[in-house]
């Protein structure tokens, strides 16, 4: 037993200290790749962060441009209504302005007709009058060659 405690002195004194510093160079490397581990990390979420406000960025300037184009796309819109609008006005105002001027010429042709029809028949009656107070006339010489 007496060999087993010097063998184990002996092995204490010379091992201890380089497994010692063995373990405690495995302890501050492991610590050493846990720092490096966790800085990498924080700058992982950094960079999504920064990604992050990024696209909270473009997604606004998406959302402004989509806003600004849809405006756009209104004015437009209201800009060809307006305009097709102002088309058929003016087109039912030609029409219109036709139809009176078709209107106008149907009545002075009218007149005219009724002119030409009331004198054709005031014409035919002053004849056949004339041909009557002719007819008495003769009548009346008639009657009164007779009585003579």
């Amino acid at each position: 037993m007496l060999n087993f405690t010097i063998l184990f002195a002996v092995l204490y004194f010379l091992l201890y200290k380089p497994v010692k510093k063995f373990m405690d160079d495995r302890e501050a490397e492991y610590k050493k790749d846990s720092e490096e581990a966790k800085g990498k990390l924080k700058m992982a979420e950094d960079a999504l962060n920064g990604l992050d406000a990024k696209l909270s960025e473009k997604e606004k300037e998406a959302e402004k441009k989509r806003a600004e184009l849809l405006s756009d796309a209104q004015e437009q819109y209201n800009k060809k209504i307006a305009d097709a609008e102002s088309d058929a006005k003016r087109i039912l105002d030609d029409a219109r302005e036709q139809a009176d001027a078709i209107r106008k010429k149907a009545v002075a042709q009218s007149s005219d007709d009724i002119s030409k029809l009331a004198i054709a028949s005031v014409k035919k009656t002053v004849l056949s009058a004339d041909e009557a107070f002719d007819a008495f006339l003769e009548a009346v010489e008639k009657d009164a060659g007779d009585e003579y």
